[in-house]
């Protein structure tokens, strides 16, 4: 399988995005090219990457001729933590990086996005590689980061990323796609066009199974979607990547301390999306026939039906409190047709009435 490279161009600036088996095959040489004159690369780590990965890439830098320093990040969310983020600027302050170095950061979403957001700080803007390590990050590290996790903020403090380069190694990938990634190929194949959607229709048993040629086709198709997202012109349709966004924040809200609270967030936005696909049908003009299709392609990926009893009122009372946040109307990214997610408001009957269903079904998946 060849690398294939993308170059995703969002306007003033833009990411070379690389993917295949080896992609991390030169990746010094190539890397070097974000500098200029290689001078020092600061690489965060992830704890969960292996010693192996670590050696390979270390040593293609050395031989690119960057000095080295590195540091590994906390485990998971306190990898975004205030504490966290303290203590790498002060980690890249005693190893002397500029903005004429570069920062590489290794790892699953929270790592990545770390990196991309010490990149953009420090020195007003220092060159950033990620390589992401899970199919999570492979899909959203060129467009989206994680929040910060700064207490009291609710995850509000977000940064748009801006690496220069991502490297996509499909060989870091064993086994079946990963849910927590395989969510958002489903949303930026509702994104992009009814062309997209049956291209991931189409290719969802195999991208359960885990097929590389899948996951890589599936991958860049993804890439495309989601810079058109990133990159809009409209108001509205920035908002795009944010179905079933609301109603898994919903969810999250409702179901903590409760059975189903302990779903991850990947599962969450998988009922979010089923919820608010429903919801398009009426709202907009949301085939009904592809509702039941979505259905399908999550089990084909192995994105399950979330069992839990919830009530009505709660939910909806939920949803208001849980959009506030955020914005002051309450306004839902609904899926119009194919290639074309707005921000829609949908009438309280509509919505109850929808809600009430929604609901009923899960409660028959409580055993």
């Amino acid at each position: 399988m060849t690398v294939k490279r993308l170059l995703l161009n969002f306007g003033s600036r833009s990411v070379d995005f690389r993917i295949g088996a080896d992609a991390l095959g030169e990746f010094g040489r190539i890397a070097r090219v974000v500098v200029g004159r290689p001078q020092r690369a600061f690489l965060i780590w992830d704890s969960s990457v292996e010693d192996e990965l670590k050696t390979r890439i270390e040593r293609q830098l050395i031989d690119a001729e960057f000095c080295l320093a590195s540091w590994t990040a906390p485990i998971e969310e306190e990898a975004l933590a205030s504490a966290a983020c303290e203590t790498l600027f002060g980690e890249l302050a005693r190893a002397g990086i500029t903005a004429d170095d570069v920062i590489v950061g290794v790892g699953r979403t929270q790592v990545t996005s770390l990196a991309a957001f010490a990149g953009k700080f420090w020195c007003g803007g220092t060159a950033c590689v990620l390589v992401p390590t899970c199919l999570e990050g492979m899909v959203t590290a060129a467009t989206v980061a994680d929040p910060l996790a700064i207490a009291g903020t609710d995850g509000r403090v977000l940064l748009a990323p801006e690496p220069n380069m991502v490297f996509c190694d499909i060989d870091l990938i064993d086994g079946p796609a990963d849910p927590a990634g395989s969510v958002y190929l489903v949303g930026a194949a509702i994104t992009e066009s009814r062309r997209a959607w049956e291209r991931l229709k189409e290719a969802a048993p195999r991208l359960g199974r885990g097929e590389a040629a899948a996951l890589v086709d599936a991958i860049c198709n993804a890439q495309t979607a989601r810079r058109m997202v990133v990159s809009a012109v409209n108001p509205s349709a920035r908002h795009a990547l944010s179905f079933g966004v609301t109603t898994a924040r919903a969810l999250r809200s409702c179901l903590s301390g409760k059975q189903g609270g302990e779903a991850p967030w990947w599962q969450l936005l998988a009922e979010g999306m089923r919820f608010e696909a429903r919801l398009a049908t009426e709202v907009g003009a949301f085939p009904v026939d592809e509702v039941f299709t979505l259905d399908d392609c999550f089990e084909d990926l192995g994105i399950p039906e979330l069992a839990f009893a919830l009530d009505r009122d709660a939910f909806l009372t939920a949803l208001t409190a849980e959009n506030a946040r955020w914005a002051n109307r309450l306004l839902f990214a609904l899926p119009k047709a194919f290639g074309s997610i707005r921000l829609s408001n949908v009438d309280e009957e509509v919505l109850a009435r929808h809600a009430e269903a929604y609901l009923a079904s899960r409660a028959e998946l409580v055993s």
